[in-house]
């Protein structure tokens, strides 16, 4: 039958060929690349022609009057073939409105929502300067996108909208320019109307089809290879609180890639789950199930069969009730009040209230990390208080002072006690209204390393399994995952530094 093999060459070949445009269209100059849009710039009217005579409206923003001003809406995305990271941009985004002023910017919209404090952080968030615009170094996984809208005075030059005002708006008053430089990679203007982008989702469609026909003719019932990435089976990943959050993430990362994979994230605690997994007892194997323990601290000495690597460091940070008054300690003053030296925050120039402590319990690596960085010595073991609030446990006790076991719990109960105060993984913590993040001798941590080689309380993360996992395991391969971009981009999005920024941590953080 010579019709069929003719059909299969025809069709393969336009496949190769669609398949080359596409390539050449989308990939080549790049596959790191962000695509950028104005999707509004447009100037607001104040002055209605019809009511000048009756009123006349001002524009103002912290008191000063804003002339000539426009809104401007721009849209950032990684559109290319691979996730972004910091350490790609060798030159960061910058954004000139000619002949206007940037008043203030804001950032109404984010794909992943973390974007947004990433981008609006004190002190390495967005700035402007004139007419210039600086966008901080973010990490752009693909498709995550964001917004900015921007409010700008003067009248801008090139009214016909030039580079920016016909993209989306329908002409504008001047001109947007967008500069940068990726390693590996470009920034490109996206065009509304037909261009490069629709012309690559057409030859896409296009390819898709041809593909389609070409597996009717050839693949006759095969199924497609699962990802070199991948590997099925079960494996339970028990440990730390505080990493729980980015590895919950990291997980249904791993699951949307692998569908053969079924993993369970557990939050017993660092040292809880170091003891799980050497009950286990076994190594992971392709047949059998997996585990990973996760843990703040490095496994005790009586494990021995344990394995561990160090995938990042985590950010830890005293946390405060807002009514305690206080927001920068020295490490001398909190040692007094794990003493018992202080027992009011009016002693530390607060407000007149009780220090409450509120601790994790002895199987927790973010309590080993803050006695053995903060404090250089254990807790108090005497626990005084059950509900954190009043001495209901010991009322002849010094200080008021209760356990939890979960990062959770321990923010709920410090959010809840007025004078409270207690320790936490940054990224959490944040996310609290009535908290405060405390400074310790005026440093912050900061996930740039460089600004914040002083700030003393953080600990590595370590990864340990039974033994060293069967090559082709779900676990080995899960382990191989901690390694990708995906998977560097979520843990720096819950202000983690991986070990893969081993250039911008000390030497010894990450060396085995």
């Amino acid at each position: 039958m010579a019709l069929p093999d003719t059909e299969t060459i025809l069709t393969a070949a336009g496949l190769v060929a669609t398949a080359a445009v596409w390539a050449m269209e989308r990939f080549l100059p790049g596959r790191k690349r962000i695509g950028y849009r104005v999707q509004m710039d447009t100037a607001i009217g104040m002055n209605p022609q019809d009511a000048h005579s009756v009123v006349q409206l001002r524009l103002l923003r912290q008191d000063q009057e804003i002339r000539d001003a426009t809104l401007a809406l721009l849209r950032f995305e990684n559109d290319g073939g691979k996730d972004i990271v910091r350490q790609d941009y060798q030159e960061p985004l910058t954004v000139e409105f000619a002949g206007r002023t940037v008043i203030g910017v804001e950032v109404p919209d984010a794909n992943p929502t973390d974007l947004v404090g990433m981008l609006t952080r004190n002190g390495g968030g967005l700035r402007h300067d004139g007419d210039r615009l600086l966008v901080p170094k973010v990490p752009l996984n693909k498709r995550n996108h964001f917004k900015l809208l921007v409010l700008l005075s003067g009248p801008g030059d090139g009214a016909d909208g030039g580079n920016g005002g016909g993209a989306g708006s329908g002409g504008g008053p001047g001109e947007v320019t967008v500069g940068g430089f990726i390693s590996g990679g470009r920034i490109r203007r996206n065009a509304q109307r037909w261009g490069p982008r629709k012309l690559s989702l057409a030859l896409g469609g296009t390819f898709i089809v041809l593909l389609g026909l070409l597996g009717g003719l050839l693949l006759n019932g095969r199924t497609a290879p699962v990802p070199s990435e991948c590997a099925g089976g079960r494996l339970t990943i028990d440990g730390s609180t505080a990493f729980a959050p980015p590895m919950r993430e990291i997980a249904r990362q791993y699951r949307a890639r692998c569908a053969g994979a079924d993993i369970t994230v557990l939050e017993s605690g660092s040292l809880s789950g170091l003891g799980n997994l050497s009950r286990e007892a076994k190594p992971a194997t392709t047949e059998g199930p997996g585990f990973i323990a996760v843990s703040d601290v490095p496994a005790p000495s009586l494990y021995r069969r344990l394995e561990g690597e160090r995938v990042g460091v985590i950010l830890l940070s005293l946390v405060a009730n807002e009514k305690a008054g206080v927001d920068d300690l020295t490490l001398g003053q909190v040692r007094r009040i794990y003493d018992g030296t202080y027992t009011n925050w009016k002693q530390l120039h607060g407000n007149d209230l009780p220090i409450h402590l509120v601790s994790r319990d002895a199987g927790s690596g973010t309590r080993r990390a803050f006695e053995t960085s903060v404090l250089h010595r254990s807790e108090p073991g005497v626990v005084s208080s059950y509900d954190c609030g009043d001495k209901d446990r010991d009322e002849r006790a010094r200080l008021t002072r209760c356990e939890v076991n979960g990062t959770k719990s321990l923010l709920d109960a410090v959010d809840r006690v007025p004078g409270a105060i207690g320790y936490a993984e940054v990224y959490a913590a944040a996310k609290r209204q009535h908290l405060v993040s405390v400074r310790l001798d005026g440093h912050e941590p900061d996930i740039e390393w460089g600004q914040q080689r002083d700030y003393p309380f953080w600990t590595v993360e370590y990864l340990y399994t039974y033994g060293r996992p069967e090559d082709g395991s779900l676990t080995a391969k899960f382990l191989a995952f901690m390694d990708s971009d995906t998977a560097k981009n979520i843990m720096r999005m819950y202000k983690h530094v991986p070990c893969a920024d081993r250039q911008s941590l000390p030497d010894t953080v990450c060396r085995p």
